[in-house]
């Protein structure tokens, strides 16, 4: 987080799949609506599931070249 600063302010940050037990913490670029049945969603709570272990262990390489992990989240809709 980045004290000080209101939320709308606040770099998007994403947990990031580089490789087999690569994982980093990015900034990446803020979502953007792209289809009608669309939803942004301020994100609250997060964490890593399961699932997200496999590749993460090399076991399954489901996400592509700097593949956004987690799956698992509560937020708020900000727009639609």
């Amino acid at each position: 987080m980045e004290p000080g600063r209101p939320p709308e302010e606040r770099a998007l940050r994403a947990t990031v799949f580089h490789g087999t037990r690569d994982v980093r913490i990015e900034e990446v670029p803020d979502a953007t609506l792209r289809e009608p049945t669309d939803a942004l969603v301020r994100v609250t709570h997060a964490c890593i599931c399961g699932s997200d272990l496999w590749p993460y262990r090399g076991e399954l390489l489901i996400y592509g070249e700097n593949g956004r992990m987690g799956h698992e989240f509560m937020g708020v809709v900000c727009a639609r």
